[in-house]
């Protein structure tokens, strides 16, 4: 039994803890749901905000010129270093020239040479021409000779037919004769009519004209022309081919990269790389691309601060000096960037081309700006942005807001309805409604 009894007192007090323990669990919702949820806000200040862009891309000169050589003559020498300064038209590099200097005096003797049998052909050829007009005048009037004896003997033949048709008809000639004379009439004619006449005089022949007019086209000697003209292309070529065998520089300014090599040839350098790599590393740019959601922020002239790690947080000046007008795909993505020059403006002492560069873009600015941390904007879509602001009594209030300058963690707010110390929440939640009581935490 007072086991049993034990039991009973054991019981009653679990039962009794368990009745405080719900009543202190209910009495900490109640004050809870009186005092409402904790949050953290933050206060709307008023100062001036800037909107900025930031890019990376190497440095590198505003000139820059790869040189190469598409001869294949061998290196003579290198006149040059990395390092040295050069000015436009420098000499960089000789090639060996000797087999070269060879096949141009070869194409010089091979220019006279044909000089010299074209003229004696030409000569030759025009004598032929002359001669080939001389026969044909001959025979022309050889021509005319025969046509007139033709003519006369058909005029005879004539009178000698008309003579002896009045005989016949008067019967005093027989059939047979008038025949004969017929016949006699019939081949004088023939014999007239063998020859071209125009106006009583002989004209050539479309033969003897093809004869002549071919003996005076060979006297041109096209042939001949046109070979002399081959040979002098080529000879000026090679004459070509031997000044580009001094390898120049077509800018002034820095040699950065030195690839070629003595005894190798022009065209072989290793990697196909340029024999040289000149810039003007006295004036620097930066070429960024920029996403094509930026873009519109930025314009030609706009002030730039650059930073690199060699300068040790110091910032040089520049300037957005072109804009591409083409957009590309930025490689391995599907966004689309545009290209824009930054120039460096400021003094460049400590900055060198190749190194990594960042430049700072201030694309907007406003003056005694109502601003707020990021996190207490809330996006409702469609470009409409509200807050929630704490009341003096602890309630919330949504209100909406129009976006001004924004930069990495802050942005300007624009409202009739919200002033200078007014808290905003951080982070508000989606289930808060307006007149809900909060508590700011400290």
């Amino acid at each position: 039994m007072k086991f049993f009894k034990k039991r009973k007192v054991m019981i009653g007090v679990v039962v009794a803890a368990l009745i405080i323990g719900v009543v202190s669990v209910n009495a900490r919702l109640k004050s809870s749901a009186t005092s409402g949820m904790a949050v953290n806000v933050a206060d709307v200040v008023k100062k001036e905000i800037k909107s900025t862009l930031n890019l990376k891309a190497p440095l590198q000169g505003t000139e820059n010129v790869e040189v190469v050589s598409r001869l294949h003559y061998e290196i003579l020498s290198i006149d040059v270093k990395e390092g040295d300064k050069v000015e436009k038209d420098q000499v960089l590099a000789v090639l060996d020239v000797s087999r070269l200097e060879e096949e141009i005096e070869k194409l010089k003797d091979n220019v006279e040479l044909l000089q010299i049998q074209n003229t004696e052909g030409k000569s030759s050829k025009e004598t032929s021409a002359a001669l080939a007009e001389q026969r044909l005048n001959e025979e022309l009037e050889n021509n005319q000779r025969n046509y007139e004896t033709a003519l006369e003997m058909y005029h005879t033949a004539k009178s000698r037919y008309d003579s002896t048709k009045v005989l016949y008809d008067s019967g005093a000639a027989s059939k047979w004769e008038l025949v004969d004379k017929e016949n006699a009439l019939n081949d004088a004619k023939r014999k007239v009519d063998t020859f071209n006449v125009v106006n009583g005089k002989v004209q050539a022949t479309e033969a003897q004209l093809a004869e002549m007019n071919n003996a005076k086209i060979s006297s041109n000697n096209a042939s001949g022309v046109k070979s002399i003209e081959i040979a002098k292309k080529e000879l000026e070529r090679k004459k070509k081919e031997l000044e580009d065998c001094k390898i120049k520089s077509s800018i002034t300014g820095t040699i950065t990269r030195v690839n070629a090599k003595v005894g190798r040839f022009a065209d072989e350098i290793d990697d196909r790389k340029p024999m040289f790599v000149i810039e003007n590393v006295d004036t620097l740019k930066m070429v960024a691309n920029v996403s094509e959601y930026d873009i519109g922020k930025l314009e030609i002239g706009q002030k730039v601060k650059i930073s690199a790690d060699i300068l040790n947080g110091a910032e040089v000046d520049g300037v957005v000096s072109r804009i591409s007008p083409t957009g590309e795909q930025k490689q391995g993505s599907n966004e689309r960037v545009i290209p824009v020059q930054i120039d460096v403006v400021g003094d460049t002492k400590g900055l060198i081309a190749g190194i990594n560069a960042s430049a700072k873009v201030e694309t907007a600015i406003a003056e005694d700006a109502l601003v707020i941390p990021l996190e207490a904007l809330i996006d409702g879509g469609d470009n409409t942005y509200s807050v929630f602001v704490v009341k003096e009594d602890k309630t919330i209030q949504k209100i909406n807001v129009s976006l001004g300058v924004e930069d990495v963690l802050e942005v300007q707010i624009i409202s009739d309805e919200i002033k200078e110390g007014d808290q905003v929440i951080l982070n508000p939640q989606t289930f808060m409604t307006d007149g809900m009581s909060v508590i700011v935490n400290e």
